[in-house]
């Protein structure tokens, strides 16, 4: 009898695990990898910066490195975002910033000048929408220059 009643508990205890491994611990939505490239209009790459995507269940940013290629994170600084629609807002500069992040955060300091038009810089200007879907994600980023890189030329 007492084995009887072991076998049943080992089963249950079993079958929860199966259930457990198979269908996770509750809802989750899984990350998609972004990356991608931004660049002005004339193909020439943004050598610094930053990419946000706001409107989803949860953002994500990164760094756009000088050859303006980005990897966007959410939790982590290259998980990537949750699959959806989403508004982007690009803060590029003609070099990248140098400051520390602490810095940054509180504008000290001086900012290197934007190479793109100023309505990127916010979500709420922004024109620029993008749709993020599995198994992954490049985007193309084509901004408009700043009139300040147009009189460089």
């Amino acid at each position: 009898m007492h084995r009887r009643c072991i076998d049943e508990i080992l089963g249950c205890a079993g079958m929860a695990a199966l259930v457990l491994v198979c269908f996770g611990c509750g809802p989750r939505s899984e990350m998609v990898p972004v990356t991608g490239i931004a660049k002005l209009k004339d193909g020439t790459p943004l050598p610094g910066g930053r990419v946000f995507l706001t409107g989803g269940e949860k953002g994500a940013n990164g760094e756009i490195k000088p050859d303006g290629t980005f990897v966007l994170g959410s939790a982590t600084l290259t998980d990537g975002a949750k699959p959806g629609s989403y508004k982007v807002f690009v803060v590029g500069a003609a070099e990248p910033d140098t400051r520390s992040y602490d810095d940054r955060a509180m504008g000290i300091g001086k900012a290197p000048p934007s190479l793109i038009q100023p309505r990127y810089n916010k979500a709420s200007t922004s024109d620029l929408q993008v749709e993020i879907k599995a198994p992954k994600t490049h985007l193309e980023l084509v901004l408009d220059p700043s009139d300040a890189a147009l009189n460089k030329e």
